[in-house]
């Protein structure tokens, strides 16, 4: 506190209000409560970034389990349930983003505002309400203040005087009780005394004078603290109220109960989840993966001879893609596709599943061929008349012309089948086997990966060549399953 009275104000000697300098307590409520402004605006950001946090965990949460249980084995109305978790944790955190912007947006920047319009700072000196706060209370206390400065001064003086007539009253009496005391020297003493018995008389006036007068100005003294201390007791109360509404407010933001969204994502959660039916998914299963599904069942097929080569089953349930699956031994994962072929010619190339060997005929394929093979040989040992009368003999008027010219054992119906065509170009290149390749067809040739043998004819249009090997057995085999040797 400044003033002419500081320096040489008196210990306080208790700790009333009322006190010289005690008012300093209440001063320093206006600093604390621009610092509690600060406090509670850096309380509620922090909870903002909370809030934001934890928006951000559900939200990826939600994303990474909504994509295992899509990818998983759920399945049916059980799976729905799962994902309303999902969703409620999205929907959530679409909500926490919310009470993240409205305490950063609303009650941060409201607790910021009222904090500038409330306490404003000086270039000097602190704040300018602390500055009005401490001038208030000193021109309130300064007379009162003045006139107990006068009050104790007086009080010293009296106390002084006393101790001196006390000092002088010890002398005379001692000495009155020496033996050799001078008349004179006792009568000196006995003058101070009364000097000094009048000098305290006077000064106790004094004082009590003083004294009374001070009591005369304590009513008007507590008269102006006390209306200085009710108008910062104002500014306190509207800190105090202000601070009680945006309280309010922050609960109102965090309290999700009183937000009917939020009451229907966990109403929306729960009907979900009690819409779970077992009969209903277990039913769903039956007809999708189970005994309900349909079934192209095994039915009588009439048998037919064909010079040319006998359908697979595998070709006869799946009439429309025209394509006859040829045996392959996988010689590893980079295995080249091996090129289809038709009855008339060779078609699109089907690639083999990874691990399995999806060529290998079944009974029938092997009895078809077998009855094949005994035709053939049965047709060669004939002449030519009786060929061509067997084949126009059995002939069944499903065969079209196609059939008949598209033959690849025979351009004319009679001859070896396995001899070169003669449009094929005469060639003679030898070439390396790069895969495994076991013929299922009675033209095709088998090899070994690193079996060498001669190619004599000229890849056609889908992908098979004509070869011969050490043996002198000749055929065809896929143009991309060798390689020329240099």
């Amino acid at each position: 506190m400044s003033g002419t009275y500081d320096d040489s104000m008196i210990d306080v000697s208790s700790d009333s209000f009322w006190e010289v300098g005690n008012y300093k307590r209440t001063v320093r409520r206006v600093d604390d409560g621009s610092r509690l402004c600060t406090d509670l605006m850096n309380c509620i950001h922090e909870r903002a970034r909370i809030e934001k946090a934890y928006a951000q965990q559900l939200t990826e949460w939600g994303k990474r389990w909504r994509q295992l249980i899509e990818k998983g084995p759920q399945y049916g109305t059980l799976e729905r349930a799962w994902a309303a978790l999902c969703t409620e944790a999205e929907k959530v955190s679409e909500l926490h983003m919310e009470v993240k912007a409205a305490l950063m947006g609303e009650d941060y920047e409201k607790l910021k505002n009222w904090q500038r319009e409330s306490y404003h700072k000086q270039m000097i000196g602190g704040f300018k309400e602390t500055k009005e706060a401490e001038d208030g209370f000193r021109k309130a206390q300064k007379p009162w203040a003045k006139k107990l400065k006068e009050v104790e001064t007086l009080k010293k003086v009296y106390h002084t005087a006393c101790k001196e007539e006390k000092l002088a009253t010890s002398r005379e009496t001692n000495s009155k009780l020496e033996s050799n005391n001078n008349p004179e020297v006792q009568k000196k003493l006995q003058e101070k005394v009364e000097k000094c018995q009048q000098e305290v008389q006077k000064t106790k006036e004094r004082y009590e004078k003083s004294l009374q007068e001070l009591e005369k100005l304590n009513p008007q003294y507590m008269e102006n603290m006390e209306q200085v201390f009710e108008q910062w007791q104002q500014f306190e109360d509207k800190r105090i109220c202000f601070f009680k509404e945006v309280l309010l407010e922050v609960k109102q933001h965090l309290d999700l109960s009183s937000n009917h969204r939020y009451r229907e994502v966990y109403q929306t959660l729960e009907d979900t989840i009690s819409g779970t039916d077992a009969e209903e998914d277990l039913k769903w299963f039956r007809s999708n993966h189970g005994p309900g599904m349909p079934m192209n069942w095994p039915q009588f097929e009439d048998w037919s001879v064909d010079l040319n080569r006998t359908l697979s089953r595998r070709e006869k349930k799946k009439p429309s893609e025209g394509i006859t699956l040829t045996g392959i031994s996988p010689a590893g994962s980079d295995q080249p596709v091996q090129p289809a072929k038709t009855s008339s010619s060779l078609t699109v190339p089907k690639t083999a599943p990874a691990g399995s060997n999806p060529f290998e005929d079944d009974e029938d394929e092997v009895e078809e061929t077998a009855v094949e093979q005994e035709t053939t040989v049965n047709h060669t040992v004939v002449n030519k008349e009786e060929i061509k009368t067997a084949s126009s003999m059995e002939k069944t008027p499903d065969w079209s012309d196609e059939d008949t010219v598209g033959n690849p054992f025979s351009a004319n119906g009679e001859g070896n089948p396995f001899e070169e065509e003669p449009a094929s170009p005469v060639i003679s290149v030898p070439v390396r086997a790069l895969y495994d390749y076991e013929g299922q067809e009675q033209d095709e040739l088998s090899f070994k990966a690193g079996e060498e043998f001669t190619k004599i004819g000229e890849e056609d249009d889908q992908g098979w060549c004509k070869g011969r090997l050490k043996d002198g057995q000749t055929g065809l085999y896929p143009a991309n399953y060798v390689e020329d040797i240099q």
